[in-house]
């Protein structure tokens, strides 16, 4: 069988969604053979790292796995790693092309050190190499290598572009998938077609048809609809309805930090209709129980005891 992250990933420039500003960029970089050291910033899964790799295939055609290697920082953040492996390859002579490239994906959890040792390498080894760091947050790596760098900023997709993405999955593998499922999808991935395409793939397993339910179920992830019902019930003041809901949400294994920041979501946003001096209140005492929580007390009878207080509001 085989994955469909692989199998669904971008070959093309044209075919990496939602990012067209910075693709064109890229394009034009590829297009003169003139690459500098990159910093490819933004969420996962939106086409950082397929970015890199198409821009190494377009340079380098068919010497393109000769001249590119992509390590993943989280797992080589060592120094000791910076100094083998990387040193090894971005002192080494390119094969007909003239330079290389390094991609560290998730460039952001590179200790302090091995970035230093980076730094350095930078500029010993600039003729031979151009090193790429893909990054969910800039401002993890050092200034003194940020300044070295051409920043490409990878945005979030929207709604559109995803269900663009889902749609082409679906007529490809021939499911069937309403407009509440892939409301779903598009909620339990946040755009991260990476996660989406892995979770498509396993429900597909199951059935050819996917719905809301399954794709919340199966991903351990809120029912926004669900838990906007729960807060609206211990609003109008009958907890115990809104109790059942929440345990509900327990019981599918889902997260209580993850409860309270969809949470904080409905009452901030426009879909719970609340005074605005109350969503003061209710936020302070959202933060608290977050807090309790990550002080080690449980879980349930911290959100439990947050409905109750929504419900006394009521009185």
């Amino acid at each position: 069988m085989d994955l469909w992250i692989e199998k669904y990933r971008p070959n093309t420039f044209n075919d990496v969604l939602g990012q067209k500003d910075t693709i064109e960029k890229l394009k034009a970089m590829a297009k003169a053979g003139e690459v500098q050291h990159m910093i490819l910033s933004g969420p996962p899964g939106v086409g950082k790292t397929t970015s890199a790799i198409v821009l190494a295939k377009t340079i380098f055609s068919d010497q393109w796995s000769h001249n590119f290697i992509e390590l993943n920082a989280s797992d080589d953040r060592k120094l000791s790693v910076i100094q083998g492996k990387v040193k090894e390859f971005a002192r080494s002579k390119p094969i007909d092309a003239p330079f290389k490239m390094i991609l560290f994906d998730e460039a952001d959890s590179l200790t302090q050190e091995a970035q230093q040792a980076l730094r350095r390498m930078m500029e010993e080894y600039s003729g031979t190499c151009r090193f790429i760091f893909s990054v969910n947050y800039q401002n993890n790596i050092i200034e003194p290598i940020q300044s070295r760098c051409a920043i490409f900023r990878f945005r979030s997709l929207s709604e559109e572009d995803v269900y663009e993405f889902i749609d082409k999955i679906a007529e490809k593998e021939s499911l069937e998938i309403d407009d509440e499922a892939k409301k779903a999808l598009f909620f339990v991935s946040k755009g991260d077609l990476r996660a989406l395409t892995n979770l498509m793939q396993s429900l597909s397993t199951v059935s050819k048809e996917i719905e809301a339910e399954v794709v919340y179920k199966s991903s351990g992830t809120v029912n926004v609809e669900q838990l906007k019902k729960a807060v609206e019930l211990a609003l109008s003041g009958r907890y115990l309805e809104s109790k059942v809901i929440i345990s509900s949400f327990i019981d599918q294994g889902v997260g209580p930090k993850e409860l309270i920041s969809e949470i904080f979501e409905l009452i901030t946003s426009s879909n719970v209709k609340v005074d605005e001096k109350m969503k003061g209140y209710i936020v302070e005492k959202l933060a608290e129980s977050e807090y309790r929580i990550v002080e080690g007390a449980t879980p349930f009878i911290q959100l439990q005891s947050f409905f109750a207080f929504l419900s006394s509001l009521k009185r």
